[in-house]
């Protein structure tokens, strides 16, 4: 591979679409971000997200014909073979070829990635994962989501969509889920799932809140619940720890099944981790042989919220299939 071959990363999200050009040791070397406005519709969101690439490539000052190709990471259901996002709830997407029009507007080649498979990718290449040939990367935000390392190769399924970590069923009575299970993990220990337990407590508390201006300030968000959790707050404190506890079960499920070097947590809710990685660890070491876990080392992203863009880009330097 030439010292000078770049790729192309866009991390396509609910609210925000971000592109990037990177270099095949990790460097960002430029990056473009814009807002998604999924309520505008698919066109208008794909007309950004090519504006964007266009840009970064224009900032970057680099070739095209340096830029090995592009990588796609996207939320939802995706089929990386045929570059389709099948369904993504958080853009209103169905069956939309974002990589056929991608490479058809650059004439590059695509590739198309499940966003935590993404972020997973990152981490193995440049992150907490780096040296290691078994890793876990599990995002915890509105949703949560995993990207699986194994034996040096990503886990990707029969169509990229293998570690929907979050709807693995951990109550078999437990309420219902958006994706049509019961009990599901993301029910307990996502950003939804803390702002839900907030609200129920607070309509139910028998015992005042301690600190009500995180609640009377605002929107009560699972932002504004793990600040006033990491201010000291009992009440949300106890919040966010219980999402830890049941992070933990998940996390032993996966040491069971995957038998990793390391687990790495990322996003949004992890920025919580004071509270929550010492939930996790308890949690996780309750439930697994010592065996097991005792060789296994659980840490927050080294990346942080570049890691959808550069794990796309990875994906394009070293197929991780």
């Amino acid at each position: 591979m030439s010292k000078e071959e770049y790729a192309i990363g866009l991390d396509l999200g609910g609210t925000k679409i971000l592109a990037g050009l990177v270099d095949q040791t990790g460097r960002l070397i430029a990056q473009k971000q814009l807002p998604t406005y999924a309520e505008e519709g698919e066109k208008a969101v794909i007309e950004r997200v090519l504006c964007a690439t266009h840009d970064v490539l224009s900032a970057s000052g680099i070739h095209p014909e340096k830029v090995r190709g592009v990588g796609i990471a996207s939320a939802g259901v995706i089929n990386s073979d045929s570059g389709e996002v099948v369904f993504a709830s958080n853009l209103g997407w169905r069956n939309v070829p974002i990589g056929t029009l991608i490479g058809q507007r650059f004439g590059l080649p695509v590739q198309l990635f499940n966003d935590a498979n993404a972020a997973a990718i990152a981490e193995w290449l440049w992150g907490a994962g780096v040296g290691t040939r078994n890793m876990i990367y599990v995002t915890v935000s509105t949703g949560v989501g995993a990207g699986i390392i194994s034996d040096g190769r990503l886990v990707s399924g029969r169509d990229g969509s293998a570690g929907e970590f979050g709807h693995i069923s951990i109550d078999w009575n437990g309420p219902s889920c958006r994706c049509g299970n019961r009990g599901c993990l993301e029910n307990y220990a996502s950003g939804t799932a803390i702002e839900n337990a907030a609200r129920h407590k607070l309509t139910t508390a028998k015992e005042p809140v301690t600190n009500r201006t995180f609640v009377e300030n605002g929107e009560l968000t699972a932002k504004v619940i793990s600040e006033a959790a990491l201010a000291g707050d009992p009440f949300f404190g106890q919040i966010v720890k219980q999402a830890g506890f049941y992070l933990g079960i998940g996390a032993a499920n996966l040491i069971y099944l995957f038998n990793p070097e390391v687990i790495v947590f990322g996003g949004g809710v992890m920025n919580a981790s004071a509270l929550l990685l010492p939930e996790i660890e308890t949690s996780m070491r309750e439930r697994c042989i010592p065996g097991l876990v005792n060789e296994v080392r659980v840490v927050t992203s080294h990346i942080g919220v570049e890691a959808g863009v550069m794990g796309a880009a990875g994906g394009v330097f070293k197929n991780p299939y």
